[in-house]
């Protein structure tokens, strides 16, 4: 679930009273006068004026401390976080103890993924000025980033003893409660969060999910399309009204879901997958695909290959093997395992496009569940196989049709949908069968493996 920090405080005008440095010279009048007009244009968001008149004052004085800390802030609003870090960094030289610069170097520091360095920075603006709720809350995000989710709570719950007006401690403590599965807890606080700003598009977005995980689709639904209609992303939110027979089911899980998802879940991924969800189809599947191989020596692509559950287990088939994903943290976490020759950060079937009669195997492990329509998939592994060349898989099973998106938010596919693809993409059926490729809230979830040779 996404965190929200503060938005970004309007830039202050300079105040002597708060800093313990001495005066610098070139803070006169005219300085002064520049200064405020680069404030005035900032605030106006007219950013390349108001950086033009600070790096003015910086030429004639290069350690002027509110010129440097207030082109940090343009430098944040503009995304460009790295920047903004130099600038923060540069400004507390000149003053250590300036609250509001260690915060923001804090959030520029989160947003490089520098959790540990932006609660450090954090914590010293709140030894500086204790009731400081927006350090708080991004206290408690990079908490949240560390998973020390019991201390993110107590951050976000001090922060709003300070000020309980503040939306953002509220959804964020909604945030991390659902990610404990405290959904009723979390759906309070989204509620919370959405008293004081009703139009707060990633509560509504939230309280949706945790609707539908409490099994409360109409709830679900209404909040979704509320979401919608305060300038949710379309695509995502219409994904998810889909999987609750809302809305048309689109032909796969949007990109960015994909990404977000297993970015955030990358570290703890093979432990959630294997210990609680009993997940077995990377040594079924490889077990079952040796079979059908002549001999090793071949050359591999893992589709979806994630932490590389499957890959360490095709590897002693392999002459080359080589891992295509879309989530960077999973693509982090199997190159650690040094069985690959080559990992990607892409779009599977556009790979797959990219390669021609090259490769004896292409096996996919749990990324169709992410993809309804699997015939452009079909299409690039017969263009990336060679002659006789296997393409094994595992799908969620559907009784009846072509494919089907669940509350779950995963596809499911039928057997006769797999023949019929396979025929018109001219693969040969060598095996597809019935098989239990993991666990749901200790039920059984049915599926099926695939091994299609090339024709």
């Amino acid at each position: 679930m996404k965190q929200s920090r503060p938005r970004e405080p309007r830039p202050r005008r300079p105040d002597a009273t708060r800093s313990a440095r001495p005066a610098l010279a070139g803070e006169g009048e005219a300085c002064a006068a520049a200064l405020n007009a680069g404030l005035a244009l900032q605030q106006q968001g007219q950013l390349d004026q108001a950086e033009a008149l600070y790096q003015e004052i910086l030429r004639s004085n290069p350690q002027h401390f509110h010129a440097l800390q207030l082109l940090a802030t343009i430098a944040g609003q503009r995304k460009n976080s790295a920047a903004a870090l130099e600038l923060f960094d540069q400004a507390l030289r000149i003053d250590p103890h300036h609250a509001l610069s260690l915060y923001n170097r804090g959030v520029a520091l989160q947003d490089l993924k520098r959790p540990a360095e932006a609660l450090e920075s954090c914590d010293l603006a709140l030894r500086i000025k204790p009731d400081y709720p927006q350090a708080l809350n991004q206290r408690g995000i990079a908490l949240h980033e560390l998973k020390r989710l019991d201390e993110a709570l107590q951050s976000y719950d001090l922060a709003l003893r300070i000020a309980p007006d503040h939306v953002q401690p509220h959804f964020n403590r909604g945030v991390v409660l659902h990610a404990l599965k405290r959904l009723d807890e979390a759906l309070q606080s989204y509620d919370r969060a959405l008293v004081i700003e009703p139009d707060h598009k990633d509560a509504l977005v939230n309280r949706g999910h945790a609707l539908l995980e409490l099994k409360r689709p109409q709830e679900a639904i209404a909040a979704l399309r509320l979401a919608l209609e305060n300038g949710g992303d379309p695509e995502q939110i219409g994904y998810t009204l889909a999987a609750l027979g809302a809305a048309t089911v689109p032909a796969a899980t949007p990109r960015q879901f994909v990404t977000r998802h297993f970015d955030q879940f990358a570290s703890t991924f093979d432990q959630h997958l294997i210990g609680t969800l009993k997940y077995q189809t990377p040594a079924l599947l490889s077990k079952e695909i040796s079979q059908w191989v002549a001999a090793g020596n071949l050359d591999i692509l893992d589709l979806g290959c994630g932490t590389g559950l499957l890959g360490a287990l095709l590897k002693p088939l392999a002459r080359r093997l080589t891992g295509v994903d879309l989530s960077p943290n999973m693509l982090g976490m199997a190159r650690q395992l040094q069985v690959y020759d080559e990992l990607i950060c892409g779009e599977l079937t556009e790979f797959l496009q990219t390669q021609s009669g090259n490769l004896d195997l292409v096996a996919a492990a749990d990324v169709f569940v992410y993809i309804g329509d699997l015939s452009p998939v079909f299409a690039g592994a017969r263009q990336a196989l060679r002659a006789g060349g296997l393409f094994g898989f595992a799908v969620e099973a559907s009784d009846a049709g072509d494919f089907v998106l669940r509350p779950t938010l995963r596809y499911a596919h039928s057997a006769a949908y797999l023949r019929k693809l396979a025929a018109s993409h001219q693969f040969v059926c060598e095996f597809i069968g019935p098989r239990i490729i993991r666990q749901e809230k200790g039920s059984d979830v049915n599926g099926f493996h695939a091994i299609l040779r090339r024709s």
